[in-house]
């Protein structure tokens, strides 16, 4: 069963980066290509929300189903096979785990642009938060 003070801790930190990058978004794209440390300081709030929100799923689905996921990837997929997440969005968050990916083992390849228009997808980490909150309130 879902521990909901842990699931709960991870979804705080996940929050906490999403209003660190809506802030970093805010300052505009000129402003981010041109300041190389607003783009590690974008760079390291993105890594640590993509992990927060890959450990929140993780969790649900090391404590509630029976399969274990062998990616990230997965993980999401997984949240979808049970009903938790819907196609598009486990898709979408299934790439996204592959960007943490880069941005943990791929940093020397990191392209600005690419990092810029990764906060497109923003909502969909707030979306994710509310379909496990939903889950764990559901739970309880």
């Amino acid at each position: 069963m879902v521990d909901a003070e842990v699931l709960r801790l991870r979804l705080r930190e996940l929050d906490r980066r999403i209003v660190a990058l809506r802030e970093a978004r805010a300052a505009g794209r000129e402003r981010f290509l041109s300041d190389p440390q607003l783009q590690a300081a974008v760079e390291r709030h993105l890594q640590l929300a993509l992990q927060s929100a890959i450990d929140a799923a993780a969790h649900v689905v090391a404590e509630d189903f029976p399969e274990s996921p062998s990616t990230y990837r997965e993980v999401f997929e997984l949240l979808r096979r049970h009903g938790v997440l819907d196609e598009a969005l486990a898709s979408r968050l299934g790439r996204a785990a592959g960007l943490r990916n880069l941005l943990v083992h791929g940093y020397l390849e990191l392209d600005p642009e690419r990092v810029w228009a990764s906060l497109d997808g923003l909502d969909d980490l707030v979306t994710l938060a509310e379909r496990l909150d939903a889950y764990l309130e559901a739970g309880t």
